[in-house]
Order: structure tokens, then sequence, then C-alpha cells
């Protein structure tokens, strides 16, 4: 599978069995909004980089200087209350210790803040998951990831950045196989012989 997109406006991806497809994602869909703690922050640039080049606009919590200057009510209207965007919650053990214990830097703060408002939405959505992407990055495994997100997919940093990508284009890594319009049932009666033994 190949996921790097041939250009800003679309991508081209392999499927299983080397069918190739072209997405146009649109321009309001290239928002990406990365929430992380300070433990991974060296591995955010990387990954930050590699999400630029597939044609995302990634944007990471106290990373980049726009965010640093933009207050969290701006954040909140430009990335949480944006249906379009989706959030990576890049999962680290400092992460679970950040949103569950008891937190003493800002980044911690900002991180649970930024975790509250997202189970919050969660919640009023009746618990379902439209847009929250848990990422397991070098030293995580299930046991970080928080409880309201342990039904959805999660996926493991670098290992998984071509499912990631997909996930990010709103595509299936598998094409369903085509439903007939018609079905054929073969209905046939019991004898009641064999009816009786029943």
């Amino acid at each position: 599978m190949n996921p790097t997109l041939a250009g800003a406006a679309e991508a081209s991806v392999y499927h299983q069995h080397e069918k190739k497809i072209t997405i146009r994602l649109p321009d309001e869909c290239r928002n990406v909004f990365i929430t992380y703690s300070s433990d991974i922050s060296s591995e955010i640039v990387p990954f930050v980089d590699f999400l630029t080049k597939q044609g995302f606009r990634p944007a990471a919590d106290i990373f980049d200087s726009p965010i640093r200057s933009m207050d969290i009510n701006k954040w909140k209207d430009s990335y949480l209350k944006d249906p379009s965007a989706l959030i990576i919650i890049a999962i680290s053990p400092k992460y679970k210790q950040d949103i569950e214990g008891s937190v003493v830097d800002n980044h911690g703060l900002h991180t649970r803040y930024i975790h509250s408002m997202m189970q919050t939405e969660f919640i009023q959505q009746g618990s379902l998951n439209f847009r929250f992407i848990p990422v397991l990055f070098l030293g995580a495994s299930q046991m970080h990831v928080p409880t309201w997100l342990l039904n959805t997919r999660v996926y493991r940093w670098p290992q998984d950045s071509g499912d990631l990508v997909l996930r990010l284009l709103r595509e299936e890594k598998y094409i369903p196989p085509p439903v007939p319009m018609e079905l054929t049932l073969i209905i046939r009666p019991v004898a009641p012989s064999s009816a009786a033994s029943l």
C-alpha cells in the first residue's frame, strides 16, 4: 500500500488486490489537531512533518508558535467546535498521568483540559467516536489509552502510518464486496417425518 498523496487536492491509495482509487478530500477536512504530553515532544516534530507531507495541515497544542500564542477559547473554537477537524490523541505513559494523576506542569494541565473537552463531546455524541484518533507512541501500550477510547481503533506510530493516513482520509482499508440488488433464497419444506424428530 502506498498512502502518499499525489498532490494537495487528491490521494492515490492502493487497496488489497492492487485496486487504485483517487480520493478527493475537501480542503476543510485537512485540518488535524494533535494533543500530547511533554514526554514525547521530540517525537511530535517528525510526526507533524509526516502528516504535512501527506497533504494535511496538522497543528499541535503548545508545539507550533501560532498555537502557543492562541488562548484556549480560540483553540476550542477553531478545532473542537469544527466537526470537520480530526483530533489525534498521542498516547504516551505521561499522557495517562496527565489526564488521571496529579498534574504539576502547565503542559499537563493544558493536556488535561483538552482531554476533558474531548470526553465531554464524546458523551454528548451518545458515546460514539466520530473524530478522536488514539495513536500509541514509543513506550505506550493499550493500558495508557483513556477508558472511553478503548472501543475505538488504536494506531501505533510509526508501524500503522499507512492505516492512519487512510483514517485521516476517511477511507476504509478494505473495500467491502458489492451486495447484489436482488437476493435469491432457497426455501425447502421439511418432510413431516424429519420435523417430528426435531
